[in-house]
């Protein structure tokens, strides 16, 4: 199975955004695709709350940190080994191998 998809990053905080890639990751055992767009249009900021759009180059500065994020907590926080599924003792992790991003950035403030 692979699954492809569009996201936008103007609309979302990445970090319930990388959990459900995370998801599909392991759904699709590794075979997801992301389309990556920061979205142009007046009425999608409006239909969130948002006055206007932010201009381009805001917006692209704004997605380069969504994706540092977005890479920290799917690359940076789990040790190779973390995952251990040891459904005799019932332990899915090893908290040894999983830490937090501690992500501060001009737009995110992410403990991970």
């Amino acid at each position: 199975l692979g699954f492809g998809l569009t996201a936008s990053l103007s609309f979302e905080h990445p970090y319930p955004f990388a959990r459900r890639l995370s998801t599909l990751d392991h759904l699709t055992k590794g075979r997801i695709g992301w389309n990556i767009v920061t979205s142009y249009l007046e009425s999608g900021a409006r239909n969130i709350g948002h006055r206007a759009q932010t201009d381009h180059d805001a917006r692209y500065d704004y997605a380069d940190e969504y994706l540092q994020v977005v890479y920290k907590l799917l690359e940076g926080s789990w040790e190779d080994g973390a995952i251990l599924r040891d459904r005799q003792r019932r332990i899915f992790s090893d908290p040894a191998k999983i830490h937090p991003i501690n992500h501060k950035g001009e737009f995110f403030q992410v403990p991970g």
